[in-house]
């Protein structure tokens, strides 16, 4: 598929619940989402949404993609697919070709995020606001960062360089991370790699139903045997177990447990 280099700007933002929503369930909380919520990053090479939603990731239903114009579905797909972490939702939008879209994150009891959006054709710039764009360039001319303290002098975090830190490494993850196999069917090694980050899991034959598993760390040991910080457990599970089912078990369906993934037969 060809990719658009455009730039993506962010309009309205709206939080609604469908007319048909079933009302019994109405003692459910919906946080709204806000501006503060939603960004937009752009690399030279490659580009992505960000959208830091107000529930945990696995308590939403599908994502639509929809043309403003048409209202035709462009996209549909599960929240818990692009998760990154159990509330951060990262979106590859390379492919989304120039044109007014809204997104709709839909949640429990018909509500829902809506989010206004304009993919722009490459080379074009919004009239009221050039978004940021990293480079190496860039980042050799850019003035020194301002230097925060405290009422007695000490050096505070600059929030918005963490930020941006962050952003830039989840997006070089989401390109470079992949699954390596060693041994064979029987058993083996699995290995996670994003890049300095290595890990290896080991899998061996299932009976029955499963197909095979694979060991993983319990949430005591993962610190200790992986390296990564806690946080990052969840996130690399998923990539892990998802990964091998479309590479190597796409006839199976997998659950994953405290210690282990495993394969069952559909």
């Amino acid at each position: 598929m060809t990719p658009f280099f455009g730039i993506i700007t962010i309009g309205a933002i709206k939080n609604i619940q469908a007319v048909s929503a079933i009302k019994e369930s109405a003692n459910i909380i919906f946080d709204p989402l806000n501006d503060t919520n939603v960004r937009f990053v752009h690399y030279p090479d490659c580009q992505q949404l960000i959208i830091w939603l107000t529930h945990p990731g696995r308590e939403y239903g599908n994502v639509l993609l929809r043309n403003s114009m048409t209202e035709a579905v462009i996209e549909e797909w599960p929240v818990r697919e692009k998760l990154s972490g159990s509330i951060q939702l990262l979106w590859d939008t390379l492919m989304i070709e120039p044109g007014l879209y809204t997104i709709e994150i839909n949640y429990k009891n018909g509500w829902q995020h809506i989010i206004e959006i304009q993919k722009l054709a490459e080379g074009v710039l919004p009239a009221f606001k050039q978004p940021e764009k990293f480079s190496e360039e860039n980042e050799n001319i850019e003035s020194e960062p301002i230097i925060y303290r405290d009422g007695f002098g000490n050096i505070l975090e600059n929030e918005d360089l963490v930020l941006r830190e962050k952003v830039k490494k989840d997006i070089g993850r989401k390109f470079t991370r992949h699954i390596e196999y060693e041994g064979n069917f029987r058993s083996g090694t699995i290995i996670y790699i994003d890049n300095e980050v290595r890990i290896e899991f080991y899998h061996e034959m299932g009976g029955g139903n499963c197909m095979f598993y694979i060991d993983i760390p319990t949430e005591d040991q993962w610190e200790a045997v992986t390296r990564t910080s806690i946080s990052e457990r969840q996130d690399i599970i998923d990539f892990v177990a998802a990964r091998v089912k479309s590479e190597q078990a796409s006839n199976c369906n997998y659950k994953i447990e405290k210690a282990s993934i495993g394969y069952y037969y559909r």
